[in-house]
Order: C-alpha cells, then sequence, then structure tokens
C-alpha cells in the first residue's frame, strides 16, 4: 500500500489563492531540511525554503519526495513547504527578489547530490516500463 500525504496552502501573502489540498503519493524516504539550494545550468543558484507561520509567515522545514500526480504516471521529484507554501530567495540566496510557490517540481538535474542520497533514484514506472519524455 502507498503512503500518501496531504498538503495545502493557505491563501496568504506568499501565495495568494493558495492550493487546494492535495493527496500526494509518497514513493520514496522523505528529505527534509531547513533550506535547498539549486543550482541552475546557467550557474544561478537560488535557495528555497518553506514558508510557514501566522500574518506574514516565515522560514520553516521543507520537503522533498518523489510521488506521481496519476496512477499511471511518471515519477516526479517535488519540493513542498509549509502552509504557506515555498519561498524562492531568488538568486544568491536573498540578493534578488523573493517569490512564493505552491511546490516546486525539481528536474532530477537539479537535486542536490545530498538529497538524492535520501530520496533515491527516480523510481520506475508502475509496471516496469520506462516513461517517454513528451515535450510540448
Amino acid at each position: 500500500m502507498e503512503m500518501c500525504l496531504e498538503y495545502k496552502v493557505i491563501d496568504c501573502r506568499n501565495v495568494p489563492g493558495g492550493l487546494p489540498r492535495l493527496k500526494l503519493p509518497v514513493l520514496s524516504p522523505i528529505w527534509r531540511g531547513a533550506a535547498l539550494r539549486l543550482e541552475y545550468p546557467d550557474g544561478e543558484v537560488h535557495t528555497l525554503v518553506g514558508w510557514w507561520g501566522a500574518e506574514e509567515g516565515g522560514p520553516g522545514e521543507l520537503q522533498v519526495f518523489w510521488t506521481r500526480h496519476q496512477p499511471a504516471g511518471p515519477p516526479v521529484c517535488l519540493a513542498i513547504g509549509g502552509d504557506r507554501g515555498l519561498r524562492d530567495l531568488g538568486p544568491g540566496g536573498g540578493t534578488g527578489h523573493p517569490r512564493g510557490l505552491p511546490f516546486l517540481a525539481l528536474a532530477e538535474s537539479l537535486v542536490p547530490m545530498e538529497v538524492l542520497k535520501v530520496i533515491g533514484p527516480r523510481p520506475k514506472p508502475e509496471g516496469g516500463q520506462t516513461a517517454p519524455l513528451l515535450l510540448g
């Protein structure tokens, strides 16, 4: 039986409109941390933090794990935050303009090694077949 995690983001300044409650299948162990450093191919570095709390909220734990949108869908690496979502502190980890996000799907190439050591590689799609790459 697959474990599921429920996740909801309230309507707040960080994520206007919020995010209705989602039931996310958890396909891997969950990495938890105070911040996630993402290094993009162009050399830009962003820092993600979970966003929690009353009024304006503040930084808190975030979680990263493998999930899928639909039972037969391809696995996706997802970063989620708190009741106020995530905050991308921007280039340089705070020198840019921060932006709020309900969650962030991560390309496998962006997942830091310390996170991959916990969550493992991309799980095989159900049925053991390799999912095709769809470009739109």
